[in-house]
Order: C-alpha cells, then structure tokens, then sequence
C-alpha cells in the first residue's frame, strides 16, 4: 500500500467547494469511470487529487470533476507538470 502523501498530485481543483461534498463526487465518478483517484487534501478552495488509469478515462474524469456537483464551482482545473507515467500516453 502506497501512502498517499507519497503520491504527487496529478490533478489540482480550485473554486468554491464543500470538501464533503466533492470527495464523495469524485469518490463515485472515479468508481463510474473505473478510474483511480486518491484525494490528497481538500479544503474550501482547493482541492488535490492522485489519478491513475485509462488515459481516456482519466480525461473524462477530469471533465466530470471540472463539472462539480449542486452549489460546488470549479474556477481551474490544472493537471502539474510532473504527471504520472500512466498519464502519458505512448504512440
């Protein structure tokens, strides 16, 4: 098992959030789109996720999570430029 403060984020959310809320959102889009996500810290106005998987999957949950649920608005979704070797995608 991988703790998750060794992981780097591979997904940074910033807006208005009710942390609650979203980790649940993302916990079930992740589940929808057979996509690994560990949330990595979430507060208010920011949240850090570790993604892995599917490219195509993992692009589409980004796009889910950059949707956010009832009151919860995304301002930016950014993916850092250190991502993880399951992001790229290998022609």
């Amino acid at each position: 098992m991988i703790c998750s403060a060794m992981l780097p984020p591979t997904l940074e959310l910033v807006g208005c959030f009710d942390p609650e809320v979203m980790t649940s959102f993302i916990a079930a889009r992740a589940d929808l789109l057979q996509v690994h996500a560990t949330v990595l810290s979430a507060t208010e106005h920011h949240i850090t996720l570790h993604t892995r998987g599917d490219p195509d999957l993992v692009d589409a949950f980004e796009a889910a999570c950059a949707l956010a649920p009832g009151d919860n608005v995304v301002f930016e979704c950014t993916v850092p430029q250190s991502t993880s070797p399951e992001r790229k995608v290998v022609p």
